[in-house]
């Protein structure tokens, strides 16, 4: 098997932490539906992560070009089908799969492969011109925006608003022909193809991707794989339509399918949120047999996952079929509310020893911040409950300015039409948002979910204009305060908050169920660390740099970090003011924090010995260079038993070498020590069998410890990491 392309029907032989490395999240499951589900899903391949590093590292990879031609062929074939062809033409939508679920964050193109040609045989093969003129135009404004980089609103003020198929095919060439200062869109389907694997592969590494890397704590190296799937299309006919369910309810978890879904219409017109969408009722109620076999299919998903999951459908001419599926965010309540039900479900495959498991210190940290609202507010709109808690702020409209001001320490609600990826580095500091349009499943609505953020959808009373919003006729300026009741779907002016104790009654269980066994609900899982040295006294110092270094964390994590207990991180952690910022999803260091630090971390390199530290420095970028490319041939190989034997026996000698520097380096800075342990753990649990702690970015893994301790490195010699970057 080759290491650049994968079929979802291919026997893939490995654990599926290394499936997930390499075919990323969405290629992996859509593998685990085809296979072991046997659902219907489209036939696809996978273009693997090794294609992401390979392309970051040195440009398009030699010979995929052949590769791709030749998978879709064959992808022709399964389908009877043909790409380009009028006849039976065989469109594809390119989707990326990044190992770590990342919503939103990186680019789509659908419809590709269609041309003005394959447009009329489509017209023809449905009787549909009309379709056939959307779906054209569809991909020719997918393909601007996300190839050639065009500004969405010059791309809308060249389509304007067509009604019928003449007009979406004037629509059509007007946007070329402006297309054409940007580069083209082409009308050879395969270059189609390259631009758009291409802009897939480039997005991994756009602004937004990486500040939701940084704030979730994901690494840069990971890369995206790239799914290449048949297209469906859910805007055929009446029998047609287009969704996305979670199988429980993500802002509650309560057990009851949740989602939106929209008739006559593709995936993007859901989950871009740009369109008013309907519930699920309205799939029951139009196609009762179709709404049947899809609650089959998520039963099915949840017992296979064991958890709640999100599922993206689209009905063509009355056939369902299953585009992706994932573990679903959710709020801290359904996190606790989801995880004590399955447990108490005697025919659901999960234990309450595992149930305990699921509840860390962040989801209690979530609950304990629910708020509520004054009985007395009077309400300003009202729309969907899309993300629990009350958040208050000024209003704000635009992300930039959001994002300044939360920098600056002012809570802040966004209130924008629909949200964006190019959004998200206003969405990330906000006390709150608010949309007019999108439903449940909305780009607002599961970034919302995932990051503990109040949020409130499909606001229909609301429109933004400049300078603020209108509600109902009456205007109301940007920093006005407003309040957000995320978990009742209502807007208020000015501060309704008030202290509310939030019941959540699955959480005594779960607290019962940990007390008989032994446990404490919330503890970190990891013995060994903690454990070894629970007295160990850390300062202001540690406790900012830990956290500095991982973008943001937990109480646990940070102590286990530190190699201490959650008692003395909580200690500092409630010392520090305004220098974190301590949300729902754990403690982030404020714009004040890092002007802090960078002052201590200046006022230690004095102290330092830094000529000792560069001597062993030397050594340690030798090191670090093996370990690359031990790690990289392991990323990049089959991963076979033989590929296992030879990186542990590497890892084993590199640790024998590498122990010595970090010795050194703790008998210099002694604020190193912890490392000592982090990397024995590492290792001891590699050699064990979990073969995610080599490089897992989700774990305390010997890579992720290598990074940190580059890091200091990097500060403690005088340098940068922008200079290691170029070689300087």
């Amino acid at each position: 098997m080759h290491n650049d392309l994968v079929w979802i029907t291919d026997d893939l032989g490995r654990s599926r932490e290394q499936t997930l490395d390499r075919l990323g999240g969405k290629g992996t499951a859509l593998a685990e539906m085809a296979q072991a589900l046997e659902l219907p899903v489209p036939p696809a391949f996978v273009l693997t992560t090794n294609v992401c590093r390979a392309y970051v590292q040195s440009g398009w990879p030699v010979g995929l070009n052949d590769r791709v031609r030749e998978a879709m062929e064959e992808l022709g074939s399964r389908t009877e089908r043909r790409f380009g062809d009028p006849v039976r033409p065989l469109l594809v939508a390119l989707r990326s799969s990044a190992p770590v679920s990342m919503p939103g964050m990186m680019d789509t193109v659908l419809n590709v492969g269609i041309n003005p040609e394959v447009r009329d045989g489509i017209a023809r093969e449905t009787g549909r011109p009309d379709v056939a003129a959307q779906i054209w135009l569809r991909f020719c404004c997918m393909y601007a925006v996300t190839v050639l980089e065009m500004d969405r609103i010059q791309v809308d003020d060249a389509v304007g608003v067509p009604v019928d198929a003449d007009t979406y095919n004037a629509a059509a060439e007007r946007l070329r022909r402006a297309a054409e200062a940007f580069g083209a869109i082409p009308d050879d389907p395969h270059a189609q193809i390259r631009g758009g694997v291409e802009a897939v592969l480039r997005s991994w590494n756009s602004p937004r991707a990486r500040l939701f890397r940084e704030t979730e704590q994901i690494d840069d190296d990971l890369g995206t794989a790239v799914v290449v799937q048949a297209m469906v299309f859910g805007n055929l006919d009446e029998h047609s339509g287009t969704g996305v369910v979670f199988t429980r309810n993500p802002a509650n978890g309560r057990n009851e399918p949740y989602g939106d879904y929209l008739a006559q219409a593709q995936g993007e017109d859901v989950v871009g949120g740009t369109h008013e969408v309907d519930g699920l009722d309205a799939l029951d109620t139009g196609l009762p047999a179709v709404y049947q076999e899809l609650m089959e299919v998520c039963d099915r998903l949840e017992h296979h996952y064991r958890d709640m999951c999100d599922v993206e459908f689209t009905i063509a001419s009355g056939r369902l079929y299953i585009l992706q599926t994932r573990v679903g965010r959710r709020s801290p309540e359904a996190t606790v509310r989801i995880a004590a039900q399955m447990a108490e479900d005697p025919g659901f495959p999960l234990s309450r020893g595992e149930a305990v498991e699921r509840i860390d210190h962040r989801t209690l940290d979530g609950i304990t911040a629910l708020q509520a609202v004054r009985s007395d507010a009077l309400l300003l709109a009202s729309g969907i409950a899309a993300s629990p808690g009350v958040g208050v702020g000024v209003l704000c409209c635009d992300p930039d300015e959001a994002a300044t001001l939360a920098q600056s320490g002012t809570h802040v609600v966004l209130v924008r039409a629909e949200t964006s990826p190019s959004d998200v580095h206003g969405m990330v500091g906000a006390a709150g948002l608010v949309t007019s349009l999108g439903g449940a499943v909305s780009h607002a609505a599961v970034v919302a979910r995932g990051w503990g953020i109040p949020a409130v959808t499909g606001v229909k009373a609301i429109e933004v204009v400049e300078s603020g919003i209108r509600v109902d006729g009456r205007f109301i300026a940007s920093g006005t305060i407003i309040t957000v009741d995320g978990g009742g779907g209502g807007i208020f002016e000015g501060d309704q908050l008030v202290d509310h104790n939030h019941d959540v009654p699955e959480l005594g269980l779960l607290r019962q169920w940990a007390v008989d066994l032994g446990r404490e609900l919330g503890e970190p899982l990891s013995e060994g660390i903690g454990a070894e040295a629970t007295h160990r006294l850390v300062d202001e110092f540690d406790v900012i740099r830990a956290l500095q270094l991982k973008g943001f964390g937990s109480i646990g994590a940070t102590a286990h970090a530190l190699d201490t207990n959650e008692a003395a991180v909580e200690a500092v952690v409630d010392r520090l003011g305004d220098r974190v910022n301590i949300t729902s999803r754990g403690v982030m260091v404020t714009p004040q924090g890092r002007e802090w630090l960078a002052t201590r971390m200046a006022e230690e390199q004095i102290f330092v010995d830094t000529a000792a530290l560069t001597v062993l420095y030397g050594p340690f970028l030798v090191l670090n260079l093996g370990f690359k490319q031990s790690v990289s041939g392991w990323q990049l190989s089959e991963q076979a038993a033989a590929d296992l034997e030879t990186v542990t026996t590497e890892l084993h000698q590199l640790h024998q070498d590498f122990r010595p520097i970090v010795d050194a380096s703790v008998a210099l800075v002694g604020r190193l020590t912890p490392y000592v342990h982090r990397f024995e753990h590492a290792l001891e649990a590699f050699m064990g069998g979990d073969v995610s702690m080599l490089a897992s970015p989700l774990k305390d893994s010997y890579h992720t410890v290598w990074f940190e301790y580059h890091e200091e490195m990097i500060h403690l010699v005088g340098r940068t990491r922008l200079e290691e970057e170029l070689g300087h």
